[in-house]
């Protein structure tokens, strides 16, 4: 099976930056962006590409990670994305050559922008993992926040630092407020300091810390892993977990036995429960395998049990 081993793009003596090599298959051509991705491992691979800017988000970024999350979502051979940077920072936050000392509705319309695209990296069924390195400041707060998983680097800084530049971070708080701890995020809020990977664990943002070296190895392992399951449970799977985060718990119940009892019968369902009774490793098929026809019925099976010495049919 393939291995993801990039190399992390650092500025030279010149103050420029080597290009950056992809070393799986390049789907499509983009500008701010590169999409890779391998279908044997099931997994896609976005990397933010300013290092310059340490990933300053430009409209055309972010308007090109969305194309991609769409272009991952529709190939049913990918099973998870790693969303990661080229160079040694994640993200430093919104691009000010974007929106300083432009007309509100062209603030507003920049401002929106980065919502799009976590709403994006939540609605695609394909979990998202984030590989964070160095500052992941403001809206880069927020990207984190819209992954699944986050794998930190122990160089990650995480900060909001709106105090100090005039204008609060709000739109990247919303984006991580649902992952932050609340004490711990309005810490970061109103004090503007930046806090270690560490701290960001303890703070339920981040996952997992390893030590820089180790970064992409760690998340293109953790893609495996996950993209070894059956296809329509990974995507279905984070699906559910979202759509019950505003359920009462009576709802997410009713919704969770229904959507158990809908996968059981795809194809994928029957062949995991014959690989576990014949105890054998399963071959996943996805939506390819297909599932059952509404024209074939059965009568329900008589069900029965006991509680204590009392045999009970249904």
């Amino acid at each position: 099976m393939t291995d993801f081993k990039p190399v992390v793009v650092k500025q030279q003596s010149s103050g420029t930056y080597p290009p950056y090599i992809p070393s799986l298959n390049v789907p499509r051509e983009y500008n701010d962006i590169i999409l890779e991705w391998d279908v044997l491992s099931h997994i896609a691979v976005i990397t933010m590409h300013r290092p310059e800017v340490q990933n300053a988000l430009s409209p055309t970024m972010v308007e090109e990670i969305v194309d991609a999350l769409r272009l991952i979502e529709d190939n049913d051979d990918l099973s998870c994305a790693i969303l990661r940077s080229s160079g040694e920072h994640f993200c430093s936050g919104g691009d000010f050559h974007s929106f300083a000392h432009k007309d509100l509705l062209t603030q507003r319309w920049y401002f929106e922008l980065t919502p799009k695209m976590i709403q994006a990296m939540q609605t695609t069924t394909v979990p998202v993992i984030g590989a964070v390195r160095g500052n992941c400041c403001a809206l880069g707060m927020a990207i984190a926040g819209g992954c699944d998983i986050v794998l930190a680097s122990d160089t990650a800084s995480f900060f909001l630092p709106g105090g100090t530049v005039g204008f609060g971070c709000f739109t990247p708080t919303a984006g991580a407020y649902k992952s932050v701890h609340r004490k711990r995020l309005i810490e970061l809020l109103l004090t503007a300091q930046p806090r270690s990977a560490e701290w960001a664990q303890e703070s339920g943002l981040v996952n997992h810390v390893h030590p820089d070296a180790e970064l992409d190895s760690s998340a293109w392992d953790m893609a495996k892993t996950i993209s070894a399951n059956a296809p329509l449970v990974v995507r279905w799977s984070k699906q559910f977990f979202y759509h019950i985060q505003e359920m009462e718990q009576r709802q997410a119940f009713r919704y969770g036995s229904d959507l158990i009892t809908m996968q059981s019968l795809t194809r994928d369902g029957s062949e995991g429960q014959n690989a576990f009774l014949e105890k054998r490793k399963p071959v996943w098929q996805g939506r390819r395998g297909g599932s059952v026809r509404g024209d074939i019925h059965v009568p329900e099976e008589e069900h029965v049990w006991r509680v204590g010495k009392e045999t009970r049919r249904r």
